[in-house]
C-alpha cells in the first residue's frame, strides 16, 4: 500500500474544530476561519503560524478527499479503540457453589478467683484513664476546628475586585464568544484609533484561549492595529465587521 500523506497520530477533526461527521461545507468554513488566523500574509516572519497553516492545509486536503478521508477514518478508528463499542458475547450460565458454613468451636473460659478479677478491673480503669488523657486534647482541637469552620461558613463572601481592563459593559464571560463580544463593545461605531486598537488587542490576547475562534479573534485584533496605524478606515470597518460576526451580533 502506498504511503499516505498524513500523520495518523494527528486528529484532523479536532485540529479544524469540526465533528467526525462534518460535511464538506463545514470543513471548508472551518478552514477559512483558521486561514484568517494563520495565513503567512497576516503573520509575516512567524514560523509558528507557518507551521500551523501547513497542518491546517494537510487536514483540509485529507478530509475533503473522499477516498483519503475514508482511509484516514479507518486508521483513526484503530488508533482510538475506545471510541468503538465493545460487544461481550453471552456464554453459558455459571453456577457458583459455596462451601457449607462451619461454626467455629466455642471458646472455653477459665474461671478465676475474685481477687484476680478485682486486679483486672483496676488495670482496665487505669488504662481507660490514660486513653482519656490522650484523647481529650484531640477532641478539644477537633471541636475548635469545627467551630472555626462554622464561623467561616456564616461569614458573607467578599465581592471580587473589578477588572480594570474590561469596559463598562455587562460582559464577564471568558468564553471565546464572550471575549469577542467584549471587544466588539469597545470598537463598535468608533473611528480608527491606535489607543482603542491597542486596548482591544491586549484584551483579546489576555482573555482568548487555544480554540479556533480565539485564534480568529487575535487575528482580527492584529488587523485593527494595522488599520489604526495606517489610518485605513476601510480595513478598520472590515475588521470590526468580522469581530461583530464572531460575537454573534451580525449573523
Amino acid at each position: 500500500m502506498a504511503r499516505v500523506p498524513f500523520d495518523p497520530a494527528t486528529d484532523y477533526y479536532q485540529l479544524l474544530g469540526v465533528p467526525p461527521g462534518a460535511s464538506a461545507e463545514d470543513i471548508q468554513a472551518a478552514y477559512r476561519r483558521l486561514a484568517k488566523a494563520y495565513h503567512p500574509d497576516l503573520n509575516a516572519g512567524s514560523a509558528v503560524a507557518a507551521a500551523r497553516m501547513a497542518r491546517v492545509n494537510v487536514a483540509k486536503s485529507v478530509l475533503l478527499d473522499r477516498e483519503m478521508r475514508a482511509f484516514y477514518d479507518q486508521v483513526r478508528a484503530v488508533r482510538r479503540p475506545y471510541a468503538r463499542a465493545v460487544v461481550v458475547p453471552h456464554g453459558p450460565s455459571t453456577t457458583v457453589r459455596y462451601a457449607p458454613y462451619q461454626a467455629a468451636p466455642r471458646p472455653r473460659h477459665r474461671v478465676v478467683s475474685n481477687g484476680v478479677k478485682r486486679a483486672s478491673t483496676r488495670g482496665f480503669d487505669r488504662g481507660t484513664g490514660i486513653m482519656l488523657l490522650v484523647a481529650l486534647p484531640l477532641i478539644a482541637a477537633l471541636a475548635l476546628y469545627v467551630f472555626q469552620a462554622f464561623q467561616l461558613s456564616i461569614e458573607p463572601q467578599r465581592e471580587p475586585p473589578a477588572d480594570a481592563s474590561l469596559p463598562s459593559s455587562p460582559i464577564s464571560r471568558t468564553t471565546p464568544r464572550g471575549a469577542a463580544e467584549a471587544v466588539f463593545m469597545m470598537i463598535r461605531a468608533q473611528p480608527p484609533s491606535r489607543e482603542l486598537a491597542t486596548r482591544a488587542y491586549n484584551f483579546s490576547m489576555a482573555r482568548a484561549d487555544s480554540t479556533p475562534e480565539s485564534e480568529v479573534l487575535r487575528a482580527d485584533a492584529r488587523r485593527l492595529l494595522r488599520a489604526a496605524a495606517a489610518g485605513d478606515t476601510e480595513a478598520w470597518d472590515a475588521a470590526v465587521a468580522d469581530v461583530c460576526q464572531l460575537a454573534g451580533h451580525c449573523d
